[in-house]
């Protein structure tokens, strides 16, 4: 996948392979990431989501969104998916939790 972003998130490029449509895939990538992998993630994140969520307030959320504006919300749901990691748990998966590979997806 090529990733694209909106002007003035270029910084963000280095992250493209956070870049994933589903759940399913942003959690796999968090269970196989390190910590160390993680945290560089969400400290570069972390002081553009003002920026990011505020730019995307204005973005009508649809199926057929602009290929900028939809990786910029992946990344962001990518966030979502990484800052409990590093928030709470402080580490890729949750040791005693539930094994999130068994759930089934329906559509995002």
């Amino acid at each position: 996948m090529t990733s694209s972003f909106p002007d003035g998130f270029d910084d963000l490029s280095a992250w493209t392979e956070w870049d994933l449509e589903t759940m399913a895939e942003r959690s796999h990538k968090r269970s196989l990431s390190s910590m160390e992998e993680l945290q560089a993630f969400y400290d570069s994140m972390l002081p553009r989501m003002g920026d990011i969520l505020s730019y995307l307030a204005t973005v009508p959320m649809s199926d057929d969104m602009n290929p900028e504006d939809c990786t910029l919300l992946n990344l962001t749901k990518s966030m979502a998916e990484v800052a409990p990691a590093i928030e709470q748990f402080f580490e890729p998966t949750i040791s005693f939790g539930f094994d999130t590979t068994r759930w089934e997806h329906g559509p995002e």
